[in-house]
């Protein structure tokens, strides 16, 4: 998987000499990522005021926040939407999603800190506002760093974010994350999240999206207290199993499965914590629970890991955090290795992409599972194929789009309902 750009342009140069199409699995990666733009794209619904949004799960900011992230990111590679120009429509997800924003009084302080008379913090989502806002906070983050820019003034109907710049809207996302984390008087859910802020119970299938949303965040600007992830490794420390290395729902021995222990290695990235120990209560416990259950599907509602959207973007996630797009050691349980470019090696990345690219359907979208299906589904596998950065760099990512930009170069053409 690592490459230099000497050899990418050597390896281009080889199959142009032989008549070979170099770099195809690559093309297919990025094939696969533009045709699932334009079935975005597609399904898109205006508001009717200059904004767009997506509604499959009930959860319109959801879809459109997943959405969101999705273009920006990719528009943040080398080669960008690939010749389509899709201003308007993450301008107008953007908007809408400032729009929806909700304020809440967080004056009280969070439960470590002292009140702060006149705070207040953005929110998302109604009864299931924590996964709702944890899915805003990472697009709006990565459209204010690529698009906007996080020091421009908001122009909005909405007086909650009118005025104020996009840095200032994601620091109040994230301060509402602070406020609404559960703290000591919880005991076991302290550290965590539940649905809504504050309520004294957590779980590891929404503690996830807190602290996803604040990963992205702090990328782009924003601050989280060093008390916050320091209250989260409690949280960690005990929704862990301490036989299997996987994560629990409210309790360690409940639903564990392949989602909640993706979420967990998210977790552990951001708090800068490998758990408590001994094996396999700690990062590498988590990492050998997910290689054992790697190559199941997707067999009841919630649990398995192909085929499951949920499961498949939290794992990426978790492992994208803590291993990196190019580690060849943590997950070896892996399918049978598929065509991959000269140069590259077999992983777990190049496993789902490989499982993403054959399983695509014509129109750009996948089949879809359960809730997760249609526009949500769809973003959300465009940011695995896509090698979306989660936190700071892990290793050596999978130069995908530098392939392929240097084959243009050449001229080759080439929420309760989702709790567990």
């Amino acid at each position: 998987m690592k490459k230099t750009f000497s050899v990418v342009i050597a390896v281009l140069m080889i199959g142009i000499g032989c008549g070979v199409a170099i770099a195809a699995t690559e093309a297919e990666k990025q094939a696969a990522i533009d045709k699932g733009l334009a079935y975005l794209d597609s399904t898109k619904t205006s508001d009717g005021a200059g904004g767009y949004y997506w509604n499959t799960t009930g959860y319109a900011d959801a879809d459109t926040g997943s959405v969101l992230l999705a273009f920006a990111e990719q528009k943040s590679k080398p080669l960008g939407w690939n010749g389509k120009d899709y201003t308007a429509l993450v301008d107008g997800a953007a908007k809408y999603l400032l729009k929806t924003a909700g304020s809440i009084d967080i004056s009280s302080g969070p439960w470590f800190g002292p009140a702060a008379p006149g705070k207040t913090g953005l929110i998302w989502g109604g009864g299931e506002s924590t996964y709702v806002s944890g899915l805003v906070l990472p697009a709006l983050s990565r459209y204010a760093q690529v698009v906007a820019g996080t020091g421009t003034t908001i122009a909005s109907s909405n007086a909650a974010v009118n005025g104020q710049t996009y840095g200032q809207v994601l620091q109040k996302v994230v301060d509402m994350f602070v406020w609404g984390q559960n703290g000591p008087a919880s005991g076991t859910a302290d550290g965590g999240w539940r649905y809504t802020p504050r309520t004294g119970q957590s779980d590891n299938s929404t503690a996830q999206w807190p602290v996803i949303g604040m990963t992205f965040a702090q990328a782009a600007g924003a601050t989280v207290p060093s008390q916050t992830k320091a209250e989260l490794q409690k949280w960690i420390a005990y929704i862990q199993n301490g036989t299997s290395g996987g994560a629990g729902y409210d309790s360690p021995t409940y639903l564990v499965n392949v989602a909640k222990t993706g979420g967990l290695l998210v977790e552990m990235a951001f708090s800068g914590y490998n758990g408590a120990g001994p094996y396999p209560k700690d990062k590498a416990g988590a990492l050998a629970y997910l290689n054992g259950q790697w190559l199941t599907t997707a067999n009841s509602t919630w649990d398995g890991n192909f085929e499951q959207p949920y499961a498949m973007w939290s794992t990426y996630k978790g492992l994208a955090s803590t291993i990196g797009l190019a580690d060849t050691t943590a997950i070896t349980n892996l399918h049978a290795a598929g065509t991959i470019d000269a140069g590259d090696t077999w992983n777990w990345w190049e496993d789902y992409c490989d499982w993403l690219v054959k399983n695509q359907l014509a129109g750009g979208n996948w089949s879809g599972y359960v809730y997760w299906n249609g526009p949500i589904e769809a973003a959300w596998f465009i940011n695995i194929l896509n090698a979306t950065e989660v936190g700071p760099p892990v290793g050596t990512p999978e130069p995908m789009t530098l392939v392929l930009l240097a084959a243009g170069i050449l001229g080759l053409g080439i929420f309760r309902k989702y709790r567990d």
